[in-house]
């Protein structure tokens, strides 16, 4: 049944559409960066000073795990010396937390470590009469595979209430801040992502037969996932400039891509504040109560992780439709908004643009999309 709009709200709407520009025709690609082949250098580091802090404050404490799956001679406990010489005895199940404060720090960088492998999506659009090029819809994890990134942590400038302990007997008396060797920094994920549905525009150069040197840039939101012993270290996301450069070949319905990026993280030191306890067991070489098993509740005051990240990422691609192109004659113009309205006018089921039945929302929706020549266009 053809469906209805007044010429009064149709008329306005076309006289202005049909006095726009029309769009210069384009062909677009989907990527998938394959994390087979592609590679990532990589260097970061991490610092998180703990103590007491907040309103109302709290501590960072340490406490014998006390963990009855472990054997009775590693069920450590924990309670404050009765002085700097004397530790004093532990009544039944006593098992006392010790306030504490230092930095944790961590830094490391890709050499002699496992291969990392980006993985990820985006789109490019390709214009090879105007020379240009547009990316969309990135969305790429640095550390898709191969990861974490992880370092050795330090407890710098670590100082603590003496305290002793059993399950190994050890006394700690407190003479000076040491630095203590415990646990790992972890950056298990590096996603970068693009604003979607919104392309950024770029240049083409030739470089031979259905080949073309590329560059383009864009904002990208980067958000890490950071731990620290496992249990999760907060970072906030940052928003950097993103170059991809690299080169691309076209056969027909596919494409192929060798490109390159250089991302570099360090957002403004961030305040997580308390973190969920996690255990620890003190290295056997430590200088302090080594061998000991304890459970860390740290209150994080501040924390600062930079990272600085080149990767190679080719990528495969498949051709991408252009869904407003109504007429299908593989360029983006004025006409195809006629021909649009002419089949919604029609009652034809290839109108119903949103898969949402056939309704007025289909001829936004329709323009929306052309208005915003999407990459595939």
């Amino acid at each position: 049944m053809p469906r209805l709009l007044s010429s009064a709200r149709l008329a306005p709407l076309a006289l202005s559409l049909a006095c726009a520009p029309a769009a210069s025709a384009g062909v677009g690609y989907t990527f998938t960066v394959s994390q087979s082949t592609s590679t990532l250098t990589y260097s970061f580091s991490a610092s998180a000073p703990f103590g007491s802090g907040g309103t109302p404050a709290v501590a960072s404490t340490l406490i014998g795990e006390n963990d009855p799956a472990k054997p009775a001679a590693e069920q450590t406990r924990t309670r404050q010396m009765q002085n700097i010489f004397t530790c004093g005895g532990f009544t039944a199940g006593q098992n006392a937390p010790i306030t504490i404060s230092g930095a944790i720090a961590a830094s490391g960088n890709s050499s002699g470590q496992p291969a990392v492998h980006p993985g990820g999506t985006f789109n490019l659009g390709l214009d090879t009469g105007a020379l240009t090029c547009r990316l969309q819809d990135l969305n790429v994890n640095l550390i898709a595979a191969g990861g974490p990134i992880s370092a050795a942590a330090n407890l710098n400038n670590f100082t603590y209430q003496s305290f002793c302990t059993i399950n190994p007997a050890c006394n700690a008396p407190f003479i000076l801040p040491i630095s203590l060797p415990l646990g790992t920094i972890g950056l298990t994920s590096l996603l970068a992502q693009q604003a979607p549905g919104v392309p950024d525009s770029g240049t083409l150069t030739a470089a031979g037969p259905n080949t073309w040197n590329f560059s383009v840039t864009t904002a990208a939101t980067v958000t890490p996932v950071v731990t620290f012993g496992g249990a999760p270290l907060a970072a906030d996301p940052q928003q950097v400039p993103l170059t991809i450069s690299g080169t691309v070949t076209l056969s027909g319905n596919t494409a192929s891509i060798t490109a390159s990026t250089q991302l570099d993280y360090a957002p403004p030191a961030t305040t997580p504040g308390p973190q969920p306890a996690t255990a620890f067991s003190v290295p056997p070489t430590s200088t302090l109560c080594a061998g000991i098993n304890i459970v860390l509740t740290l209150n994080i005051l501040s924390t600062t992780i930079t990272s600085s990240n080149s990767a190679s990422i080719p990528a495969a691609g498949a051709k991408l439709p252009c869904r407003c192109d109504a007429n299908n004659n593989g360029a983006l113009e004025v006409q195809d908004i006629f021909d649009f309205l002419n089949l919604w006018l029609a009652g034809n089921p290839a109108a119903d643009f949103n898969g949402g039945g056939l309704s007025v929302q289909d001829i936004f929706d329709f323009l929306n999309c052309w208005l915003q020549n999407p990459v595939g266009c």
